[in-house]
């Protein structure tokens, strides 16, 4: 398949979740929500922020900066207890849970380019960080947090938000590498060259 077929049926797969009883399916376990529902927003955003114009992506984020605060702001709040169970009881809030991650995911993909390594390794250590942190309180609290989901799932998903904070942390530190190899700017800094 052709990367920009690929690209168009990831762009159009949120479409999937108007049907209901497929929707229903995500969204009835918090493990499927969090971690298969929202990175797959995140993703088609992601493919549909190719297709924007340059120039009014350049006007909104020319640094990448907008962006990568926004994918925080958006998972920030999407790891919340009570904004998860609004998202399933209130149609205004779960629009706007697809809104934010799908543009979350287009500004991304504008900026990521745009994003220094340093600041790219910020926004992923801190994602990463608050994405553990949220896994351990999911993993360890003792009560359901959840209205709408058994503490078991949470279980589940407190231990996959874990292993995805150490995906993205590992990221993180990749994205550093490149700063650590021989003639890189830190060298021709610290030695005096141009």
């Amino acid at each position: 398949m052709k990367a920009s077929r690929l690209w168009a049926v990831l762009a159009l797969s949120p479409a999937l979740l108007l049907i209901s009883p497929l929707r229903h399916a995500v969204e009835s376990q918090m493990s499927l929500h969090m971690l298969v529902e929202f990175p797959l927003l995140l993703a088609a955003g992601w493919a549909w922020g190719r297709w924007l114009p340059a120039k009014v992506l350049s006007a909104l984020d020319a640094q990448g900066l907008l962006g990568a605060t926004l994918a925080s702001c958006v998972l920030a709040f999407w790891m919340i207890p009570a904004a998860l169970d609004l998202a399933l009881l209130s149609a205004p809030v779960a629009a706007a849970k697809y809104c934010s991650w799908l543009l979350a995911g287009a500004l991304l993909a504008w900026g990521r380019q745009r994003l220094g390594a340093v600041l790219a390794c910020f926004f992923l250590g801190n994602t990463a960080w608050m994405t553990a942190t949220a896994g351990l309180l999911y993993r360890e609290a003792d009560r359901q947090l959840c209205v709408n989901y058994l503490v078991d799932d949470q279980l589940i998903t407190g231990n996959g938000l874990v292993v995805t904070a150490l995906v993205l942390g590992a990221q993180a530190l990749l994205r550093l590498r490149p700063l650590f190899l021989p003639g890189n700017a830190l060298d021709r800094d610290e030695t005096g060259a141009g």
